[in-house]
């Protein structure tokens, strides 16, 4: 089964409890906000509903810093590159 990160389409959507990166196990991106809320007790029906779904593999690389979750230059997942306040690239290691 793929696995899922997920977090916050837009900072507008982030979590106030700040839970806003959740990894979860998904059939597919569409079930990964109901995976995501099978973690958390007590969630609204829509909880991660406005969050972005991306499949990440045995190579990808990411890091949580804040909103969104930032990764390498040039990776396949589609994860953006900028980090906090959108002024710091990753760079290779």
């Amino acid at each position: 089964m793929p696995t899922f990160l997920l977090y916050p389409a837009a900072p507008n959507f982030r979590r106030a409890d700040g839970f806003n990166a959740v990894v979860v196990p998904a059939a597919n991106a569409a079930a990964a906000p109901a995976a995501a809320r099978a973690l958390f007790k007590r969630v609204e029906p829509d909880a991660f509903d406005k969050f972005t779904a991306v499949e990440i593999g045995a190579a990808t690389v990411f890091a949580v810093q804040g909103h969104p979750p930032v990764s390498q230059p040039g990776n396949a997942e589609g994860l953006p590159i900028l980090g906090r306040g959108g002024h710091e690239d990753m760079l290779p290691a």
